[in-house]
């Protein structure tokens, strides 16, 4: 190595040490810290655990889109439940975030959801699953095209009290609209 090479190689060895050495008492305090703190204890603890919010979705799902009961929604929600659909936006309140799902299962009167992965963490519940169910009805504005459709979707779902009181959808609406025939992506063949 060539003289230059080994100054710069100790200046940075030198920056580095110095570094962890101002670093590593915070991030052993933080770490302390953290040990130190009880354990959390949350909404899923309060209302029976991560396995009843996953029953409670599962319930969810299975009475309102599987037995369609898109009517009963309401009795799942909290009174300030928001539904985020990301482009489709968020719909704020249990009876119109209820009339949401009430229109959905209208409109895919022989609807069904596949749970194809649940799990969950503290409060919130994540669920993959494919929908089925053919367009009788208007669908978010769809006009009734009598057309069997399905997509995937990973939604996520906070609970408190034991009541859904937010569900973020991560449906996919490319396949939505291509199903009922609203559009068609160039990359489909």
């Amino acid at each position: 190595m060539k003289k230059f090479q080994i100054a710069a190689l100790a200046a940075a060895l030198t920056t580095a040490t110095a570094v962890g050495v101002a670093t590593a008492p915070g991030m052993a305090s933080a770490t302390t810290r953290a040990a130190a703190q009880p354990a959390r204890t949350d909404n899923a603890l309060r209302s029976g655990g991560v396995a009843a919010n996953e029953r409670e979705v599962r319930a969810f799902l299975q009475d309102v889109i599987n037995e369609h009961h898109g009517d009963q929604a309401g009795r799942f929600l909290t009174r300030d439940m928001q539904w985020h659909g990301g482009t489709v936006g968020t719909v704020s309140g249990r009876e119109d975030v209820a009339g949401l799902f009430a229109g959905v299962v209208a409109s895919l009167p022989n609807a069904h959801v596949s749970i194809k992965d649940i799990f969950g963490q503290d409060d919130q519940v994540v669920v993959r699953v494919v929908v089925r169910g053919t367009q009788t009805g208007a669908l978010l504005g769809i006009p009734a095209t009598g057309r069997d459709i399905h997509w995937d979707g990973v939604d996520i779902y906070r609970l408190r009290g034991g009541k859904i009181s937010a569900i973020w959808a991560g449906d996919d609406w490319s396949a939505i609209l291509y199903y009922t025939g609203t559009y068609k992506a160039p990359w489909i063949p």
